[in-house]
């Protein structure tokens, strides 16, 4: 079972639920939420997008959004892309 690093104060809504859910996925060793941001478009629904690998392949950054913040979250993991998002769409159905 992996970790959630919990550093900052603040969160997007329902992100801490959905990274404690995404940390006990096999294969997933640390779950990190960064940087806040604001404006843009408006998603309605909380959403979680894998965008790019990390260096030396130690995971994924990803995107949380919902209404309109975003933050990006680091995800260290063994698991592959498709893995990943598999794990990700299954946390997010229920």
């Amino acid at each position: 079972m992996g970790r959630v690093v919990v550093t900052h104060s603040t969160y997007i809504p329902g992100l801490l639920k959905v990274l404690r859910k995404l940390a006990a996925v096999e294969g997933i060793t640390t779950c990190t939420p960064a940087a806040i941001r604001h404006g843009g478009g408006n998603a309605e629904t909380f959403q979680l997008r894998i965008t790019r690998p990390l260096p030396m392949g130690s995971g994924f950054k990803a995107v949380a959004r919902k209404g309109r913040s975003s933050q990006e979250v680091f995800i260290t993991t063994k698991l592959d892309k498709a893995g990943i998002q598999t794990a990700v769409r299954r946390i997010l159905a229920h």
